[in-house]
């Protein structure tokens, strides 16, 4: 329905249908333009239908002028050009702008402050609140929870310190950027870690100096380049001759490992200490013991799945012919605050703090399936954001403010050591891919770090510190999972959004930029054995087919990476500019994408089909890509209406779903029977 343009008779009928409220605001549905509104008990599901969209609702009451506009929504195209009317709009009325809805693939809380006194004209009686929602026709959002309150006090002591703390994070932004931009006299050319002690080279170190005029910094995984901190000098001597500088430094420093520290050049100079090279982190690791493979694990396809555990009828996965998987690893339940079986006590500072190995075998069927079915195992490290009134885990980002995933506490000590013992014990369990429980190839760090504010969340920060606290996370995994498979790989999980603008509100990054970021750091801080988890979904989640993004080109400037324009991302990762130290093109996953069906009929069963066969076809001709892991296995139902699985939604009869026309074709995809299987699908 169009509730702009209804007849005498569904008026009648609009009065009977249930209001939708929240605290103090009920939703007007006949006062509403432009909008197709369907009510699912306190949710309004809204599609927009013409050019100037908004919805209507009255306020109880106005509260305080010092308030904010809150409400709970899903929507996976976000809204630009929010705006906000108090009153019946008259001619010339300006309305007041509010901040853009963010893109969010799962329920999000929108909260803006809004100044009520200036759209009063005067009346402060005034009641009817309007929310315009853009200018474009075709977009749907889910809302619920819609009100208006006072700012609590909270929220107003911390607008008092915004502007303050805003400004602190644009210096540490700049000295990031200041860092990646120096040049220095020489270079650090190997980090190599054995069992006791850390070894820096450097072969050039100008003849002017003696080893009396060097010093070794360590700088430990929680200290971010943008902090300005005392250089941690360590007093070991420094062997030099011929222009190479040696210095060996004792691996421990106590109970604390050194394995994820970086170390730097320096020359003391009136007091003070002049780097002469940027942060290097460790180059080679001494591996422990021989419980890994002598070779990496490579699937035999690029067929994979995503979110695998163990339920439903798994070994259907052998005939489905996927030979890769991602397994979601949520850390934060092995860390314990108190003693117990099993329980290993994590040598860090502070209160004591406990890993449960006892937790961490709750992985160990779903990765001893994939080793005795020679599945590629891709590890999600993943850091839930803490429900409310729960306490925070010592793993979880201290200024996160909501998102369903953190970042690591990469900013104390104790944060950063828990981190990587976790890792560590990890990487020790599965080091193995050929021996039981099995083992992880490739460790993608957390999930869509360009939208950070949903997905790794660490409060809001410039795009610099961000990146920066991310690449030190990636280390800190990949140092983990090395010192005990020589083998393993980790990943930068992407979004298929590859150019954002920067808007100065922090909420989203460029996948670009992050790619750039790591190759920068890379260069200048020495390479180690990373790659990119890409998500190509369409333009739009909902979208029908893949092959109709028009938010899209064939350049590098490109805002979005889909399938339809594969091949950009595939040039863009082949540049000289972006491969790794050996030359090689850096490995990719396409790590999460799916493909939607509107309904369970046999048209939009065959548009799913055919959109799977058009992505593989794509993906076919893209060596670098390991592994494409379709999402999802099974319907779910508490995502936000998205049904991209290759199984229906389960019912009593069909725990496990139906089986889509799409589920026979992905089997069918690279085998003999791919064509036959396929025929008559739709195609572009």
């Amino acid at each position: 329905m169009n509730v702009k343009r209804i007849c005498a008779s569904f008026l009648a009928w609009l009065v009977m249908l249930p209001v939708v409220s929240a605290a103090n605001w009920t939703l007007l549905p006949a006062r509403c333009n432009d909008v197709d509104i369907q009510l699912h008990d306190q949710v309004i599901e809204i599609h927009t239908t013409g050019s100037d969209p908004f919805i209507v609702g009255e306020l109880s009451d106005i509260g305080s002028d010092d308030a904010v506009l809150q409400f709970d929504y899903f929507c996976v195209s976000g809204i630009k050009q929010v705006e906000l009317f108090l009153g019946r709009p008259r001619l010339g009325d300006t309305p007041l702008s509010l901040p853009a809805i963010p893109v969010a693939e799962t329920w999000q809380t929108y909260i803006a402050p809004v100044q009520l006194d200036p759209l009063r004209h005067g009346d402060p009686a005034q009641r009817i609140l309007r929310i315009d929602l853009g200018r474009k026709a075709g977009v749907r959002i889910q809302l619920r929870n819609i009100h208006t309150r006072a700012k609590t006090a909270q929220e107003r002591d911390r607008d008092a310190k915004k502007q303050q703390l805003r400004q602190q994070k644009i210096v540490r932004a700049e000295r990031i950027e200041n860092y990646l931009s120096q040049s220095f006299p020489t270079r650090i050319d190997s980090v190599v870690v054995d069992q006791d002690s850390i070894t820096i080279s450097s072969s050039s170190v100008p003849d002017t100096l003696t080893a009396s005029d060097l010093q070794i910094v360590e700088c430990p995984p929680w200290q971010s380049m943008g902090q300005s901190a005392e250089p941690r000098i360590v007093d070991v001597p420094i062997q030099l001759g011929e222009n190479r500088a040696t210095v060996v430094v004792p691996r421990f420093e106590g109970p604390r490992d050194r394995l994820q520290s970086g170390w730097r050049l320096s020359r003391p100079t009136a007091g003070q200490s002049s780097f002469l090279t940027a942060r290097t982190f460790a180059s080679e690791i001494d591996v422990v013991g021989d419980n890994h493979s002598p070779h990496r694990a490579v699937p035999a396809n690029q067929k994979g799945l995503g979110g695998i555990a163990m339920y439903g009828p798994i070994d259907e996965l052998r005939e489905l012919g996927v030979t890769a998987i991602t397994v979601n690893i949520a850390i934060t339940a092995f860390v314990k605050d108190s003693p117990g079986q099993g329980r290993i006590q994590i040598p860090t500072s502070g209160e004591p703090v406990y890993f449960d190995a006892v937790a961490l075998a709750h992985y160990d069927r779903v990765m001893n399936w994939a080793r005795k079915n020679n599945v590629v195992v891709s590890a999600i490290i993943l850091i839930p954001t803490p429900r409310a009134g729960k306490d925070t885990s010592p793993l979880v980002h201290p200024e996160h403010d909501g998102g369903i995933y953190t970042m690591p506490d990469l900013t104390t000590a104790r944060g950063t050591d828990i981190y990587a013992f976790v890792l560590g014990e990890i990487a020790r369990r599965y080091s193995n891919t050929d021996a039981a429980p099995g083992g992880i190839t490739n460790w993608i760090a957390h999930n869509e770090i360009d939208f950070h504010t949903v997905w790794t969340n660490m409060g809001l920060q410039p795009r610099a510190i961000v990146t920066e606290s991310y690449y030190r996370s990636m280390r800190i995994i990949h140092n983990a999972a090395r010192q005990y498979n020589p083998h393993a790989r980790v990943f930068a999980s992407l979004t298929h959004h590859f150019n954002v603008p920067e808007d100065g509100l922090w909420r989203q990054l460029s996948g670009r930029e992050v790619i750039q970021s790591l190759q920068r750091y890379s260069v200048m801080e020495g390479d180690f054995a990373w790659g990119v988890a890409y998500h190509p979904y369409p333009q739009n989640l909902f979208a029908a087919v893949p092959w109709n993004d028009t938010r899209i080109s064939d350049d590098f400037e490109t805002p979005l990476i889909t399938i339809q324009n594969l091949d950009v991302f595939g040039r863009f990762m082949q540049q000289e500019s972006m491969r790794d130290s050996s030359g090689a093109v850096r490995p990719v996953l396409f790590s999460e994408q799916g493909f939607h069906t509107d309904s369970y009929d046999v048209d939009a069963q065959d548009r799913q089909a055919a959109a799977l066969l058009y992505a593989m076809k794509k993906v076919r001709a893209m060596p670098m890509v390991e592994s494409f892991h379709y999402h999802r296995w099974i319907d779910h139902p508490r995502e936000g209406g998205l049904m991209v699985g290759l199984r229906t939604l389960p019912s009593k009869t069909e725990p496990h779903g139906k089986r889509k026309r799409g589920w026979y074709v992905y089997k069918s995809i690279g085998t003999e029977q791919e064509e036959q299987v396929s025929k008559d699908l739709p195609t572009p």
